[in-house]
């Protein structure tokens, strides 16, 4: 296919996905159901919120993990390859 062909393709599973939200969602407030479908997913954001500290705990600790894996073999659980780019790319 090419890409113009894979590009309306594309465009095509778009509209369709979207125009089925649109009526999904447009018989599910008709019908009440809306209503259970946002506290189930207020419950779902509470259910698998992770705080703030954790979240930087976890980063600091990946962030000891990798400076101990480049600096000596065997320093750290993780596997780490040395890499020799020192800047970020361009382009």
């Amino acid at each position: 296919m090419g890409k113009v062909a894979v590009g309306a393709t594309v465009v095509c599973a778009a509209a369709v996905c979207a125009a089925s939200v649109y009526i999904v969602r447009r018989r599910m407030q008709s019908s009440g159901k809306w209503a259970r479908v946002i506290e189930i997913l207020r419950v779902l954001e509470e259910d698998c919120a992770t705080p703030i500290g954790k979240l930087r705990q976890v980063a600091d600790a990946m962030t000891v993990e990798m400076h101990a894996g480049l600096a000596s073999e065997g320093g750290s659980k993780l596997k780490m390859l040395i890499s020799y780019v020192d800047n970020l790319p361009s382009g």
